[in-house]
């Protein structure tokens, strides 16, 4: 038997991991570069338009205000095009700012408890007071990260497992189901 407690963060990792396999993170994460090119310009155009135009127009001096503008326009798109070039500092964030989103829904639906149990005929997944019966015909295939274990039982389906704590035990009991496939 392996007993844990899934985190927010387990299933945020589950989430990246699906997507990446999927080819959807790529995609998601070329339109966040987009959005964080925009971001990062619009911020540096803020910033240097309170700095100059916003002083000068405070003064009536219309023509440097014009100038500071145009400074700030220069600075924005540049710094945006940097940031578009450079991948999008915020592009990792706002994909897992996504992932987290998603986690917490699921977590919400489904508890944070875990215990699962093996037998001659599959594993047992018991979350409160829910409990799900998996044979063994019914895993598909086992992923594994870093950080965790994703013993799949459908094409987007699967029990996540972490790896922090008892590496051994966990380990153990995914090879466990490993020999059954």
């Amino acid at each position: 038997m392996l007993e844990f407690t899934l985190t927010q963060a387990d299933l945020a990792a589950f989430a990246a991991h699906q997507a990446q396999e999927s080819g959807e993170e790529a995609t998601r994460g070329r339109r966040f570069r987009l959005i964080s090119a925009w971001l990062v310009g619009v911020a540096g155009y803020l910033v240097v338009v309170g700095l100059t135009a916003v002083p000068l127009l405070l003064n009536l001096q219309f023509g440097w205000a014009a100038l500071g503008e145009a400074v700030a326009l220069g600075f924005g798109y540049v710094l945006g095009l940097l940031d578009w070039r450079k991948g999008g500092l915020l592009t990792a964030s706002l994909l897992a700012r996504r992932y987290r989103l998603k986690a917490r829904e699921a977590l919400a639906a489904t508890g944070a408890e875990r215990r699962l149990t093996l037998d001659d005929d599959g594993f047992t997944v018991a979350a409160g007071t829910r409990s799900t019966r998996v044979p063994w015909t019914g895993v598909r295939r086992i992923a594994e990260t870093s950080g965790h274990f994703f013993i799949y039982t459908g094409p987007s389906e699967a029990h996540v497992v972490p790896r922090r704590g008892r590496e051994a035990e966990t380990r153990s009991f995914v090879e466990a189901i490993s020999e059954h496939l």
